[in-house]
């Protein structure tokens, strides 16, 4: 494994392969304090744009494994096209596993908990919908929050961190990460996918993101990963299924069944929060005290992401 302290080296088939350092955390965690003011103040909701954390340089981007890569595999439903993951660690070539590694250990943990102020974190060892992801013309993600309930290791899903490998990107290309208004899904704080930037920020029942689509002739490359906690949240935080809020253009058919599937995600979620509300552990308290974050949200001002 790579250290965000220093290279490592990898035998590969018989040759040699050079890891260069793949994290500069010291800086990062040194203003630790300070980021996690920046995230909680961040609207729409808790996020947090860090663009000097990636130590691994532009050229390596020549590694990430292009569209014709054997281990892809491709989303075609109709929210998510032109996009391919891979959750597989140990196909994943280098310096991308390393890099993954190091976003899983302890140190990069600590520092997670500092900033977005969640203790007891714990990654994914199955990349469950995370690891690789590409994106080719016309890809994107319409906006929707994630599920909370993460049923094969019994946990719960509280923070997503991004790593962007794109060297060159310009506005035009698209492929922006679109963070929305709950309310209001024309209101949205954009970020551009450039190399090496990092965005982390809170999974909740309100944390609605999505990617505009990527224009032809561009290749959008990203490492995702998702964090979890053992326990629930006291605030209601969503359940085992994605929730969309965009669906584009329908009519026919199609918008009844539509339809038909807004009235079944009110009625599972409003069994969702019920089951929330009458856990001892959580209860009206935690409903009140929810409502009441989420007015002073609303009221403060809007912090746009830094530069």
């Amino acid at each position: 494994m790579a250290s965000g302290d220093g290279g490592s080296t990898e035998q590969t088939r018989g040759e040699r392969f050079e890891l260069p350092a793949v994290l500069h955390l010291e800086s990062s965690a040194a203003h630790a304090a300070t980021l996690a003011a920046r995230f909680a103040r961040a609207k729409p909701f808790p996020h947090l744009v860090l663009r000097e954390l990636l130590a691994i340089p532009p050229d390596a981007a020549r590694h990430f494994p292009d569209a014709s890569w054997r281990h892809w595999i491709p989303l075609t439903d109709g929210y998510q096209t032109g996009k391919a993951t891979c959750s597989e660690l140990h196909v994943i070539p280098q310096p991308w596993r390393a890099l993954i590694e190091e976003l899983s250990a302890a140190r990069f943990l600590r520092f997670l908990e500092t900033v977005t102020g969640i203790p007891k974190l714990l990654p994914d060892p199955h990349l469950e919908g995370g690891g690789l992801h590409l994106s080719g013309s016309g890809g994107h993600l319409r906006p929707h929050t994630d599920f909370h309930l993460y049923e094969r290791l019994g946990l719960y899903r509280r923070v997503n961190v991004l790593v962007y490998l794109n060297p060159d990107w310009q506005p035009e290309h698209g492929g922006r990460l679109s963070l929305h208004e709950e309310d209001d899904l024309e209101r949205s704080t954009l970020i551009d996918p450039t190399w090496g930037t990092c965005v982390i920020f809170a999974t909740t029942d309100s944390s609605v993101h999505g990617i505009t689509p990527v224009a032809s002739a561009a290749t959008r490359r990203s490492i995702a990963l998702y964090y979890y906690t053992s326990e629930d949240t006291a605030e209601y935080g969503g359940d085992r299924s994605t929730h969309w809020r965009a669906h584009g253009d329908l009519g026919g058919l199609e918008r009844l069944r539509l339809l038909a599937y807004h009235a079944c995600m009110r009625l599972s979620r409003a069994f969702s929060m019920l089951g929330h509300l009458v856990n001892p552990h959580f209860g009206l308290r935690a409903l009140r005290e929810g409502l009441a974050e989420r007015a002073r949200s609303k009221k403060s001002p809007v912090e746009p992401p830094r530069p």
